[in-house]
Parts: C-alpha cells; structure tokens; sequence
C-alpha cells in the first residue's frame, strides 16, 4: 500500500469531507519537486525554493516549534508542507489547526510521506485551499471546550512567502481571535464594578419583567428583519417608510434618535451597555412606543424610561447567571462586545425569515464617527471649547483604537480600528451558523465575510407585510 493510500484511509475516517475534495482536486498550479535531505528525509523544493532544510527538515521544524513555546493550546500551522511542523506540534500535545493555501501541496505530503500517526493520534482541523474566512471557525471550534486558550503560530517562511498576501490575512484573523480575551479581560475590569452596582439596583427585575424567552421564534420564519445599527451611513438610508412595511424592525438604542427623527418607531430596541450616559440615548423614548429588550445590569435609569414594554435577556455580567438560575433563564443573547451583536442575536432569537442590516460599517467612511445628530456628535458640540474644539474629539476617536486600513464589501478601503475589527471577527464567526439569508446595507463598510451586500431596491421587492407584522407582536403587552 502506498503512502497516499495509507494517509487517505485515515483521513476518510476522520474528515470525509476532506478526502473526497483531496481525491477530486485536479489543482495543477505549482512546480514542485521532492529530493531527500543529507539526512535521509524528504525534503519539498516549491518554485525552486526549499521548502524543507535540505540538510535535516525534522530537526529545522523542532527549532521553529520550540522558539515558539508550543505546549498546552491551540497551535496554527502556516504552511503544512510535508507535515514536519504539525508532527513536532503534536509531540507537545497541543490541538492543531493547519492552514495551507494549495490542495496539491497537502497532496503531494500524502504521496511522500506516512503521517497516519499524526493523523490518528492528535486533535486535528485543517483549513485548506484558499477559504481563509473558515479560521475563525476553526478556531471557534477548539475554543468550544470552555477554556482559555492560548493560541500560538508556527510559520513555514517559504509557504508563508509564497503567497504573502492570503497568509497576512489569515493572521490577521488569528491576531483579532487571540485579542478577544484580552478585550474581554479589559472590558470586565473596567466595568465589573460598574455592572455590579447596576444588578444589585436591578435584581428584583429578574422576577418582575418577562424575558426573551417569550419571543422566541415568534416570527415563525416568515417575518424579514430590517436592524439598524448606528454607523454613519445610516444618513444615506432612503425609504424608510416603505422598509417599515416590509420588516419588523429592531434599532440599536444609539440608533433610535435617527429613526423617530425620521418617523420611523422601531418594534424593538436594542440596550446592553451598563453606563449612565447610554441611558441618555434613551431620553427620546418618551416620543416611541417601542419595545425594549436589555438586561438587568445595565444603568438603572434605563428601567425608568417610559416605553412600550420590557422585556429582559441573560445579562452579560458571570455573577448574575447564579441568580437568574434561581428565577428563571430570560434568555441568552451573543455578546460581541458591541450592542449590534446582541440586536444581530436577537433578530434571530426572533425567528426572522432573513435580515436586512443597516449602518453596521465597523469603520469610519468618509472619516466620519458618528450619523448626524448622534448623542456624541450632540455632546461633542456642547463641550466643545477652543482648546478643544468637537473635531479634536473626533480626531481622539479615528486615532485611539490601533487605526488601519481595511477592504470594503465593495472592494475599496475603509479606515477601521482593532476594536472595530474585532466586532466584524464576531460576526463572521456568527454567520457560519445562522441559517438565514443576511444582507448589508452598507457596501462602504468593513467587509464581513458570510454577509452579502444588497441594496435598497433589493429589500423593497419583498411584499409589504406591516399588517402581519401587527399580528405577530400584537399579544406582547
């Protein structure tokens, strides 16, 4: 039995899928070429460039292991080559993700090489041929285990050099994923304290107010969901009124000045984050009738605001799990860190037949921070002076987030920060397991990978279904 044979037996166990696209892969596009090494192991020769030491390629993978300090974690393998680096990984005991770029390269490994024992014996993901978006769900994947991971990348300099610009992608994935804890950690000591406080105000809230559970599914699929989110580019929204007819409609709280400004009460609204002055986006709520949904460690206040009814989710704060274990599980929202991820969660908590997301541009276009006559833009104005005038503070803000440059969903370049990246890393990772259709309406945006960009005239060939939407909600109260 030849090596190929040998290593694709194992491989159907483990990944058929994986097999049949190896077995059906007619990719031609690289001269290579494999010679043995001083030492006896092959070695892969790419271009004419060594992609193995020609001298000892097992002992060359050691090395670049053990400067990276591979232990415990998850390890992601740039570049897989003839496996000598995923083999010296395993020895550590780590779970393994490889990424390698071209099906014949992962081929030609089979062909040379026995790897069965790798194969076999370690926890394995490969994301192969060019869909670098599937990262995130690899790494979603190990992380499922409830721990703390950490991630290390381990680099084959030749592959990595081989096509430069898709692995720079890939690790900017990776550098994004491996952030979220440390975001995490920043956000519970900056507001941990603060989250406290609220829930010992709020608890008793817990068994007064209906949770989420009550809408589960309530749209039944048949209902399209038009969220707003309150980037710039909501400015450039038209027709608004005619989306009303077609969509139920859920508003982020930042976003809900915009849309009573422009006659439009959104069914549901959106408040997660625990600070006083979110509260004031609210103020407007005395002029809606909407539906609020939010959880019982935001800022207290929010609780005094008139509005149609409340309804609670799981609030974000570990300790107040415990309790609400107690009196009941409202209902659990994703929190990306952003109060769009939990609208995002909650339109299909709804059971909404798809989604139509306006204003997510997780970036400044045109430079622009907020739509005009946002609660900041309004505060910015207000506290302005001439030592600091409003567009220093916008300044602060392009500039205080690790600002870059970052594709579009229309192909151009938006500038966009590291928390903001992080926000679009979440979505992605969202994405792969929502089955519905979900739109963007906003192609400057930073491009988010799973999510198609439409436009309005898009939307506006659904039927109007206002009157099924009434239907649908009218027994909330």
């Amino acid at each position: 039995m030849t090596n190929y044979e040998k290593n694709i037996a194992v491989i159907c166990k483990q990944w058929a899928g994986l097999a049949e696209k190896i077995n059906s892969s007619q990719e031609n596009l690289l001269e290579m070429q494999v010679e043995p090494s001083v030492h006896g192991e092959p070695t892969l020769i790419v271009r004419a460039r060594y992609v193995h030491s020609k001298y000892n390629p097992v002992q060359e993978a050691q090395r670049a292991v053990s400067a990276e300090k591979v232990g415990e974690g998850i390890d992601v393998v740039l570049g897989f080559g003839l496996g000598y680096a995923a083999e010296s990984a395993a020895r550590n005991g780590g779970r393994i993700i490889v990424i390698e770029k071209h099906m014949e390269i992962l081929k030609k490994a089979l062909e040379t090489r026995d790897l069965t024992d790798l194969f076999t014996n370690n926890d394995i993901i490969f994301v192969i041929g060019g869909a670098e978006d599937n990262i995130l769900g690899a790494l979603q994947a190990f992380d499922s285990f409830g721990r703390k991971e950490r991630v290390r990348k381990i680099k084959n300099r030749a592959l990595v050099d081989l096509d430069s610009a898709y692995y720079q992608e890939v690790e900017r994935r990776i550098d994004t994923w491996i952030s979220k804890d440390t975001v995490n950690e920043a956000t519970l000591k900056r507001f941990g304290g603060r989250w406290e406080k609220n829930f010992v105000k709020n608890k008793h809230y817990i068994h007064e107010l209906p949770g989420i559970m009550r809408l589960k599914g309530i749209l039944k699929g048949e209902i399209p969901v038009f969220l707003v989110a309150a980037g710039p580019s909501i400015d450039d929204l038209t027709h608004l009124p005619k989306i009303v007819d077609r969509c139920l409609v859920v508003s982020v709280d930042t976003a809900l000045r915009f849309l009573l400004k422009h006659g439009i009460d959104p069914d549901f609204t959106i408040s997660a984050d625990p600070q006083y002055w979110n509260t004031r986006h609210l103020d407007v709520l005395q002029h809606s009738s909407t539906y609020l949904v939010t959880s019982a460690d935001v800022y207290p206040l929010t609780f005094h605001l008139p509005c149609r009814k409340t309804f609670l989710y799981s609030a974000n704060y570990p300790p107040v799990h415990t309790y609400e274990e107690k009196f009941g599980i409202k209902g659990r929202l994703g929190s990306g860190g952003s109060v769009a991820t939990t609208a995002f969660d909650f339109a299909c908590w709804l059971g909404a037949a798809s989604m139509w997301i306006a204003g997510l541009d997780l970036g400044f276009p045109k430079f622009r921070t907020h739509f005009k006559g946002a609660l900041f833009e309004e505060k910015a104005l207000a506290t302005a002076n001439r030592f600091c005038p409003s567009e220093t503070k916008s300044f602060r803000t392009l500039r205080n987030g690790v600002p870059f440059y970052a594709p579009t969903a229309n192909g151009r370049k938006i500038l966009t920060d590291k928390r903001l990246s992080l926000y679009a890393a979440w979505f992605e990772s969202r994405l792969r397991d929502v089955q519905i259709p979900v739109h963007s309406l906003s192609p400057d945006g930073l491009v988010i990978n799973g999510m198609k960009t439409a436009d309005i005239e898009a939307l506006l060939q659904l039927h109007p279904r206002r009157n099924d939407i009434k239907r649908f909600i009218a027994d909330l109260v």
